[in-house]
């Protein structure tokens, strides 16, 4: 007996599923994300895989492209055979056989990876890797491709969360978990956080509480300003074309353009999402200077309008803007001490020394605190879309500002609620596999970049890096939270494991820290499947 992983391009009940596949609803059960087609392949002689067939209608529209989505990406397309509507056609679908296993057919999906997938199914990655010809050490997969996951003989049946009878009423627990769920991830960040680095969640999370109602720093709208910018009252007329919700100094096109010494590279500190980052002087301030094309007015208003009604000692702090000569600038407080990436990666060559354990925590409880507040104490609601270390800013205390908010989704609705997105933005190594997959915007896709910023401060890594490759060969990279959950999957010897992948730079830290990193970690990266 072998078995088919589907998941639906859109909702379907098992009874919808099994007449698609055209099995009796029986052989169909449902799993945590989708379906568990049960199926017969009849094993050719040397051989581990086998085709196994059913019959489909036609439907007016269809094409062999549409097919294969259809049924879950595991249909093997005949482009030369013309599909014409009402035919019955007869569709080809791998499944696997070998004695003494039975093999579930499962299409990876973006985001996946060995690691995700053996916890999925609950099957050793070196199983996965030797059943599918996987080098050993080895976690290159790609989306689209289709693997044979084995389990023991009988022992298919545990995947299934609910059959036919369970359907309806395992669909309201789903949603009723999911809810719940959503509605923690707010939460989880700072909850974490704590429970990393202080060892004790519970005091973290009510002395936190506390403070956040008693000593919140939200500022009003001019008091983190230089005192001799303009007042709002003396701009109201230079602000007539822009929405009411969008108050900043109007800086003069030459003013901005004296203050970065017309554009000297020898002023540029920095690249932004879109566009590149000058350090300045204005008005006898030192300012950060972001200058963006005049086609990317749709980023400029996004940072511009959060900015200027979001104020949080963990975010950025606009000051104003400007345009001129086919540029829009936006002017922030300047960070004197560069991104949290300049510190982790390779600091000396940037002229910094590496950053001290303590130094970490504060930062990654900075990191927290600031999403914490976008996520749920504004309205509307943002989701930043693009946490990274490079736009996490240290100021001359090292105390962390979240920054470029080009990207950011606002959700009307409450942040568990959610928003689709239109196309996926963001920096690979840091978008959730939810995120990847669905295109799915909520606050658990920054909890998992939150790891991934949380690993990095660990381990003085990038959250992709290159392997070393011959020449004109393609260039594979290697991810942190491959590695990160490649040294936790195991619990004989973990610790020992995660000590080696400490950052070298690290003189002393704390190992009672680590012991909850691999506690805590997993839970970061795989929120979406709890």
């Amino acid at each position: 007996m072998a078995a088919l992983y589907y998941v639906p391009d859109k909702p379907k009940t098992i009874k919808e599923t099994a007449a698609l596949f055209g099995v009796p609803a029986s052989a169909a059960g449902g799993t945590d994300n989708g379906f568990l087609v049960t199926v017969t392949c009849s094993c050719l002689a040397d051989h581990q895989e086998f085709i196994w067939h059913t019959n489909y209608k036609v439907q007016t529209g269809d094409t062999w492209n549409l097919l294969s989505e259809k049924f879950g990406m595991m249909v093997v397309e005949k482009q030369d055979k013309q599909l014409i509507a009402s035919m019955d056609v007869m569709l080809d679908i791998l499944c696997g056989c070998v004695t003494g296993f039975e093999l579930v057919t499962y299409n990876i999906k973006p985001g996946d990876t060995l690691y995700t997938i053996s916890l999925k199914f609950k099957v050793d990655m070196e199983e996965i890797r030797r059943f599918n010809n996987i080098t050993h050490g080895s976690s290159l997969i790609f989306a689209g491709d289709t693997i044979f996951i084995p389990t023991s003989e009988n022992n298919i049946s545990r995947l299934i969360v609910h059959d036919e009878k369970e359907d309806e009423e395992s669909y309201k627990k789903v949603e009723k978990r999911t809810s719940k769920l959503k509605k923690q991830v707010v939460l989880m960040i700072s909850l974490a956080v704590g429970v990393i680095f202080v060892s004790i969640s519970t005091i973290f999370w009510v002395y936190y509480e506390k403070r956040q109602r008693q000593e919140q720093k939200i500022y009003s709208k001019n008091s983190s300003l230089p005192h001799n910018f303009p007042s709002e009252d003396s701009r109201q007329s230079s602000l007539s074309s822009f929405p009411s919700s969008i108050r900043a100094t109007v800086f003069p096109y030459s003013e901005v353009c004296k203050a970065k010494s017309n554009f000297n590279l020898s002023k540029k500190v920095g690249q932004g999402s879109y566009g590149s980052v000058y350090h300045g002087n204005l008005r006898g301030f030192d300012v950060a200077i972001k200058q963006m094309k005049n086609t990317k007015s749709k980023e400029f208003f996004a940072e511009l309008n959060v900015l200027c009604k979001v104020h949080h000692s963990n975010l950025v702090e606009l000051i104003g803007y400007s345009a001129g000569a086919e540029s829009l600038f936006l002017v922030y407080e300047f960070a004197v001490n560069g991104t949290l990436s300049d510190h982790l990666h390779n600091p000396s060559e940037k002229g910094y020394k590496p950053l001290p354990w303590h130094t970490r925590v504060e930062i990654a409880i900075d990191v927290a605190k600031g999403l914490e507040y976008i996520h749920s104490h504004v309205k509307p609601f943002c989701v930043h879309r693009d946490v990274k270390t490079s736009n996490i800013l240290l100021n001359s205390n090292y105390r962390a500002k979240i920054s470029d908010f080009g990207l950011v989704k606002l959700l009307e609705q409450f942040p568990e609620d959610g928003a689709s997105a239109s196309k996926i933005v963001g920096t690979f190594g840091y978008l959730s596999p939810e995120y990847v997959r669905d295109g799915y915007v909520s606050p658990k896709c920054e909890v998992y970049a939150f790891g991934v910023v949380l690993m990095e401060l660990i381990t003085g890594q990038r959250a992709l890096s290159k392997l070393p490759s011959d020449e004109n060969e393609y260039t594979e990279h290697q991810s942190l939270v491959d590695q990160m959950l490649s040294t936790l999957e195991t619990i004989q010897d973990r610790m020992n494991k995660l000590t080696h992948i400490v950052d070298s730079n690290l003189s002393h830290y704390h190992k009672d820290s680590l012991f909850q990193v691999q506690k805590i970690l997993p839970q970061l990266l795989n929120v979406w499947t709890d």
